[in-house]
């Protein structure tokens, strides 16, 4: 590129870079001395390339020169590896600090008399340790990032970490389904093998009477075959009778054979009604991510406590200090268990997702619970927060989102719903706390324990396996409609007690 931009700041006639360039008529650029040795020679005063005549006197090409100039400076500061005054061409000594450049001694003397100037070495070193300390940041970022001690090498990590606690936790609850499907397996065989055996023995033991009576005649008759003369000729007719063999009626029916429908049939529904048992089923199930650090959940998701150490944790926890649950709910009845054990501080709610903020816990921020407070003091989080007591210490607490149906006299008898939160003691089925909640919004559960060592536990639930009975589609829709009904009434009736209360 460098040899490109020399030649097109060439002469056409010295081949030299341009020396005081003149611009002809036609458009052609000579240096000054070579375009008088031409017209010297040529009288015609034409030009050196294109040959046209010249009747004006040639200009400078400024443009041209300020080019050609630049040009030769860049090449010369290359050459000897200085850098050089643009305008004195000379070496740069000094450094201008009132002006913040590089100068000469002429424009020291020139343009920069009453600045103030200092050694261009000592600005240098100057300015070299101050590029050092803002590079040191970035410098031990660089050895972080190499060293893989980042945050989002520890992200990095975190998440392989989780990768490999998730995979162990799969692979040792598949193992217990392996172990229970073996050891179902194995029963079941075992069973098949007993059922087997016995009637096999059942119909053995026939065959064997049978083998006995049929051996004692046959022995019987050629016994007496052995007779000759009249006493072979009187017991003829007895001993035909003797050797005539019937073929006797089997006195075993259906039943002898294997019960294939007691052993193969539904068999895959049976084991998995018989595995609800042990594969318990939660409601409600923890995520450790909406956690702070000094919070510590259990492998299974379903309990949480207190604890004096911070767990590591990648991402710093900017939000409340709650544990959520993994899954909000929209509509529908939804209900769960908490066990407070012996807990004296404790809160248990809902809320909607925006624990990635720090929001006081109220209604308005979009929070709905139920605080203890001294194992005897409890506090319901509403549009009017109030505090009770209760007689009795609670252990477990059911927490309830339904609706209340009402009916509206002031709309026509209309029949309304609203969607409401209840706090329930899960040992009598009591209700302490209720309140009324948005409708049609995600609430998630949350818990927040208050005390070390006190863990809040989610209770597993009974989840009833039925088989729905096929139903023509008319009586399935009166059959839907006596439940709503049914369920609309239970509901009027569950809103005016409270009412009452």
């Amino acid at each position: 590129m460098a040899s490109s931009l020399e030649d097109d700041l060439s002469c056409s006639v010295c081949c030299e870079v341009y020396q005081e360039p003149q611009l002809l008529p036609c458009g052609h650029s000579f240096c000054c001395r070579c375009l008088e040795k031409h017209w010297a020679v040529n009288s015609a005063r034409t030009c050196a390339v294109c040959r046209q005549k010249s009747l004006q006197k040639p200009v400078a090409n400024l443009v041209l020169r300020n080019a050609c100039e630049s040009f030769l400076k860049e090449k010369e500061r290359k050459s000897d590896g200085e850098v050089r005054c643009s305008q004195h061409g000379e070496k740069l000594q000094l450094f201008c600090k009132t002006d913040e450049q590089a100068i000469c001694l002429e424009c020291r003397k020139h343009s920069h008399s009453s600045h103030r100037v200092q050694p261009l070495a000592h600005a240098v070193r100057q300015r070299k340790s101050q590029v050092k300390v803002v590079l040191r940041p970035a410098e031990k970022a660089l050895k972080a990032l190499r060293n893989g001690t980042t945050q989002n090498s520890q992200i990095t990590k975190y998440i392989e970490s989780q990768a490999q606690q998730a995979e162990k936790m799969i692979k040792k609850e598949f193992e217990r389904f392996h172990q229970f499907l073996h050891e179902e397996e194995e029963a079941r065989i075992t069973l098949l093998k007993k059922e087997a055996k016995r009637k096999r023995d059942k119909v053995q033991e026939r065959i064997e009477r049978e083998l006995l009576s049929l051996s004692e005649r046959v022995k019987e008759v050629e016994e007496e075959m052995e007779n000759d003369g009249a006493t072979f000729l009187q017991n003829f007719d007895s001993m035909l009778q003797r050797a005539e063999y019937t073929e006797p009626d089997s006195k075993f029916g259906s039943e002898i054979l294997i019960n294939m429908p007691e052993h193969v049939g539904n068999l895959g529904y049976r084991v998995w009604k018989k595995m609800k048992d042990i594969f318990r089923y939660y409601p409600v199930v923890l995520d450790p991510n909406t956690a702070p650090a000094d919070f510590s959940i259990s492998d299974d998701l379903v309990c949480v406590r207190k604890t004096s150490r911070d767990r590591p944790i990648p991402v710093p926890h900017r939000g409340n200090r709650i544990v959520l649950g993994s899954e909000g709910y929209t509509d529908g009845i939804h209900c769960w268990d908490i066990e407070v054990g012996g807990s004296k501080h404790w809160t248990i709610g809902v809320c909607q997702r925006s624990y990635h903020l720090v929001h006081p816990l109220s209604p308005e921020n979009g929070f709905w619970s139920l605080t203890c407070h001294n194992g005897d003091s409890y506090k319901l989080l509403s549009s009017k927060s109030n505090c009770f007591r209760l007689k009795k210490k609670l252990r477990m607490v059911r927490v309830q989102l339904a609706w209340q149906y009402c009916l509206d006299c002031l709309k026509k008898n209309i029949w309304s719903r609203s969607r409401t939160l209840g706090f329930l003691d899960a040992d009598d089925g009591s209700m302490i706390a209720f309140t009324v909640v948005p409708p049609e919004v995600a609430l998630f559960p949350f818990l927040i324990p208050g005390e070390r060592f006190a863990p809040l536990r989610v209770a597993p639930a009974d989840v009833p396996l039925t088989v729905e009975q096929i139903l023509p589609f008319e009586e399935k829709k009166t059959k839907g409609t006596v439940y709503t009904i049914l369920l609309v009434i239970v509901s009027f009736i569950f809103g005016m007690l409270m009412r009452n209360e």
